[in-house]
């Protein structure tokens, strides 16, 4: 039996005589944990008789017929969740003496959180809100960058069997720094569970779920981007106890939405594109220069991720003096940078991250960077790093997007199912709030001063790349960068122009091409320089995620002024067609349809399907015949559904030359 805390449930005893309330006396016993105690709230002994406690452990005699009692019983809305056994032992009220014999029920009571119940701390007043982010199955996670950016679908399975089974016994295991398991005392408490959570999620620590792998090399195990939900991958860990290969931040943070909502915490995956990694709490990300203009990648240890995703989970925060900051907290199983010795991030109120009140628990210096730490670029002079040549205070967190829930009608210019959420995080970009909550945050960082030293003044010659317009896998790659003379005299400018593909994390893989620059520019003068790269060059040094970065760094020689433009952008990759023609009723066969087209001028090979869709079917991988240079690949699914209801269908194409080719589609099953 499942319950949510707060909630009343039904038990029916059957004795070997009648009862009688006169005579006889029942005692229930609830334990959980590894040493029950009463002093710790992990045993309870209730007597029949006795009157119930509002807000505590209650039983009350419903119905009697015979030997036969229906008993109600009450748990407290701040109740440990998680396993709980149950007792009953029988005495005769003449002399209280209990009988020899406990019995016990050979199957646990099951207590979840409860978020439709105003006195628990996960409390959600909106029933809409709460079929998304508790009861809702499957949702889009959003990937790529700022510009160009689409829905991954997730099957999240969270009431699939053994996700609760699993999730319960990762808080079961033994804290290695504790030598003990995580207290089961503690496990009233969401915001502890989810910190807990936030750990045991990935490898690093505590031989957590999943392994991350940025490198590209995924031999041993599967592919970050071929994975369709979380159901899997908690199979497979509670089935060997030894953590999955492989994982990036969407896995981590779909895998935390099921864990979250299985347990009956309010939960959402949340994407930031242009996502600060911040190393060492100076909230900045810091690009170094040497005196002629180079970038000198090897000191830099700060990125700005493409995107990275993470979570939001709802909750009061008794623990903060500041009752505003109840509601959305950020956290993040990803493991970045540890806190307090630990790979774990979070739970930190989204309220304080917007406001700059970055000394809140837990990570809030690093959540803020994340979203809103400004660039600044230093160049060396004189062997050190004291010349700022540029501050850019609105080229990180964008468009902060998650799944948007069908109650919430659609009014924003982005349309279809995402909702973006920026200013639940930061104000407005260049109001005085938004400053004034980067200088409160900045004021507990580890450069505190950093505002105070000056910008390179502003010069005459302005250098821009030109924003890419979006482009196909398979096509050429035209990049433009403008130079314009603002001045009336001659300025003579060159440089370096530089093509790279990057890993999502911001990381640089490959430098693709590189040409020198010389340009001159008479008075007042704009000039519009093109650079073109094959598929054929670029392909071989092309990270999974079609990410590249074009830069330049100029030198105008009669001003001795450094010119810096660059641009981030992203090839499309198709979508994954999937189709259903017939109708659905429960316990129907029927097939899915699913295509797309190959936009690449080679064959695909080593090609494979993973499809999945709770209710309908469990995680399945099929091998596929390889794909022909521009052909359409086709095949047919059989599937049975066996839930009715709004269902989602969903499917990942993955081939050694081109990966993660996703799509979904919505059936509605119909009952018998």
């Amino acid at each position: 039996m499942v319950v949510r805390r707060g909630q009343p449930f039904q038990m029916t005893l059957t004795f070997d005589e009648s009862y009688n309330q006169n005579q006889h006396e029942l005692q229930l016993i609830l334990e959980t944990g590894i040493k029950p105690l009463v002093s710790k709230g992990t045993r309870v002994e209730l007597f029949l008789s006795k009157p119930d406690q509002q807000g505590q452990w209650g039983a009350t005699l419903k119905e009697q017929k015979d030997t036969t009692l229906n008993l109600e019983i009450t748990s407290p809305p701040s109740c440990i969740i998680g396993q709980w056994r149950i007792k009953i032992r029988t005495l005769r009220k003449a002399t209280m003496q209990p009988a020899k014999k406990v019995y016990s029920h050979p199957k646990p009571l099951y207590v979840l959180f409860n978020p439709w119940c105003k006195d628990d701390q996960v409390y959600l007043h909106d029933d809409g809100l709460l079929k998304e982010y508790v009861l809702n199955d499957t949702g889009n996670i959003f990937v790529g960058n700022y510009k160009y950016n689409s829905a991954k679908p997730w099957a999240f399975g969270q009431f699939d069997d053994p996700v609760l089974d699993c999730v319960l016994s990762l808080l079961n295991r033994v804290d290695y720094r504790l030598r003990e398991e995580f207290p089961a005392a503690s496990r009233s408490d969401p915001v502890l569970i989810v910190r807990r959570l936030t750990d045991l999620v990935n490898h690093a620590d505590d031989n957590g779920i999943l392994i991350g792998n940025w490198s590209g090399d995924y031999e041993g195990g599967t592919k970050p981007t071929f994975w369709t939900g979380s159901l899997e991958i908690l199979e497979k860990y509670y089935e060997t106890k030894s953590p999955v290969k492989f994982g990036q931040c969407w896995v981590f943070s779909g895998v935390l939405t099921t864990c979250c909502r299985a347990l009956g915490i309010p939960a959402r995956s949340v994407t930031n594109f242009a996502s600060a990694h911040d190393t060492d709490v100076s909230l900045s990300i810091d690009y170094h220069f040497d005196e002629e203009g180079q970038p000198l990648e090897h000191m830099d240890s700060d990125s700005i991720w493409n995107f990275h995703v993470w979570n939001d989970v709802w909750m009061a925060r008794p623990d903060l003096t500041n009752k505003d900051y109840g509601g959305w907290q950020a956290c993040d199983a990803t493991p970045q940078e540890t806190s307090n010795g630990l790979y774990c991030c979070g739970p930190c109120p989204l309220w304080a991250i917007k406001n700059g009140d970055v000394t809140v628990p837990y990570d809030g210096r690093f959540i803020f960077a994340e979203v809103n730490a400004d660039i600044v670029s230093w160049q060396r002079e004189y062997g050190y790093f004291n010349k700022k040549l540029r501050v850019d205070r609105t080229g990180v967190g964008k468009c902060i997007s998650t799944n948007r829930p069908q109650c919430r009608v659609d009014t924003s210019s982005w349309g279809g199912s995402k909702e973006v959420i920026t200013n639940q995080y930061k104000h407005t970009e260049g109001w005085e709030t938004e400053r004034a909550a980067v200088m409160m945050a900045n004021m507990s960082g580890t450069r505190a001063n950093m505002y105070n030293q000056p910008d390179e003044e502003s010069k005459d010659v302005t250098v821009k790349v030109v924003d890419k317009e979006q482009a196909n896998y398979g096509d050429n790659i035209i990049v433009e960068v403008e130079l314009e003379n603002k001045s009336k005299e001659d300025r003579t400018v060159s440089g370096t122009w530089m093509l790279r593909s990057f890993y999502s994390t911001g990381v640089s893989a490959h430098q693709i091409h590189k040409q020198r620059l010389n340009v001159k520019l008479s008075p007042e003068q704009k000039v519009t320089e093109k650079m073109e790269i094959s598929f054929r060059n670029y392909n071989p040094k092309t990270i999974e995620g079609c990410f590249f970065k074009t830069n330049i760094v100029c030198k105008v020689m009669e001003t001795n002024q450094t010119a810096l433009g660059e641009d981030d952008f992203r090839l499309i990759k198709p979508d994954l067609a999937l189709k259903v023609s017939e109708e659905v009723k429960v316990g129907s066969t029927f097939k899915v349809l699913v295509s797309f087209t190959n936009p690449l001028p080679m064959r695909l090979t080593s090609c494979s399907l993973e499809v999945e869709g709770p209710g309908l079917q469990r995680p399945r991988r099929i091998t596929q015949d390889s794909v022909g240079p521009k052909d359409t690949f086709t095949t047919e699914v059989e599937m049975t559904a066996m839930k009715p209801g709004t269902r989602t269908i969903i499917a990942s194409f993955d081939s050694k030359e081109l990966v993660a080719i996703d799509g979904s589609c919505e059936i509605e099953v119909k009952g018998i």
